[in-house]
């Protein structure tokens, strides 16, 4: 009784294995599969590489002109002979009402701020090249203001993401 059914078991494995042909056509599905779940892979890690380039890119653009336009809104005036094309300086007052000069300049890859000459620090987040800045001043009988272009570079990406930033901001008081 053991001998006949053993027999069984042995043909049973004997008719249910897989030919070569089989094993080369599985295979070939598995490989085809593979690829459509490794190319989509790679094609969303890029989309997040670049989704992240821009929101770093925005941020950090979105910080910087934040901070110049409330510092230009709360000046006193600007100061035409220490402005420049990459140097803004303003004539402000602090929270006590004491006269300050709040300047912003770019220094090598960096657009510092100073407070009455001591630097209060770097605008710009981490990897974020600041390629240019320019300061373009207005004045009209009524207002004085600036505008301001400023280029940022993603440093971390392979894409070479390069944006614009604008902003036009007129003093308090002088509209």
């Amino acid at each position: 009784m053991k001998k006949i059914f053993f027999k069984k078991i042995v043909y049973s494995f004997k008719e249910s294995g897989f030919s070569l042909i089989e094993i080369v056509i599985y295979l070939a599905i598995f490989s085809m599969i593979s690829v459509v779940v490794i190319n989509s892979f790679i094609v969303v890690l890029s989309s997040f590489s670049t989704i992240r380039t821009n929101n770093d890119l925005s941020d950090s653009g979105t910080m910087i002109m934040e901070r110049i336009s409330r510092e230009i809104r709360l000046a006193k005036n600007i100061d035409i002979a220490n402005t420049s094309s990459d140097t803004l300086q303003l004539n402000s007052t602090d929270v006590s009402g004491n006269n300050i000069i709040i300047k912003f300049i770019k220094e090598g890859n960096a657009l510092n701020i100073y407070k009455d000459g001591t630097l209060v620090g770097n605008l710009l987040t981490q990897n974020i090249i600041f390629n240019s800045i320019s300061f373009n001043l207005f004045f009209t009988s009524n207002t004085e203001g600036v505008k301001i272009v400023i280029n940022l570079e993603d440093s971390r990406s392979k894409i070479n993401k390069n944006e614009n930033f604008y902003d036009t901001v007129t003093l308090r008081g002088g509209y």
